[in-house]
């Protein structure tokens, strides 16, 4: 089962202290045949997450890129599938989400911008600790998998 993970999903993930990490690392066990792709999104979302957890202390120091090193290692492994998308594609998916569920369902432009690269690379189901992210992606016909969250992001 191919599965596309956000960004909140990567860092729950990654972090042991994250609230949610012990959820997210659960799915390996509830879906044993489950592959989390990576894409140049996640290089983008994730990276940058990491880099602005450190720069608030919420990490310490040196620990944005020691977590970066490891995933781009684990990329390079093949652990994390690395899919590319067509950008164009994914934008004019992002506007099409935007115009049907836009007045319906509280969304962020970045959060859109997920559920449409899931659309687009044709992942089987998403996984994510958004609720308002979780929310478009149902309406959207994007199956999410049950995520066990202590904390809503």
């Amino acid at each position: 089962m191919m599965v596309y993970g956000d960004t909140s999903w990567w860092i729950a993930c990654k972090i042991a202290d994250d609230s949610n990490h012990r959820a997210a690392v659960q799915i390996f066990d509830i879906f044993p045949d489950i592959q989390v792709i990576w894409t140049p999104w996640q290089r983008v979302e994730v990276f940058n997450s990491l880099r602005q957890l450190e720069r608030a202390g919420i990490v310490i120091a040196g620990k944005a890129r020691e977590l970066i090193r490891l995933l781009e290692q684990e990329v390079r492994l093949g652990y994390w599938p690395h899919t590319e998308f067509d950008w164009q594609d994914a934008v004019r998916t992002t506007c099409e989400l935007s115009a049907e569920h836009g007045l319906s369902v509280p969304i962020r432009g970045m959060d859109l911008f997920h559920v449409a690269i899931a659309i687009e690379i044709g992942a089987d189901a998403i996984v994510t600790f958004d609720q308002e992210q979780k929310a478009l992606a149902e309406v959207a016909g994007v199956h999410v998998l049950p995520l066990a969250a202590r904390r809503g992001r």
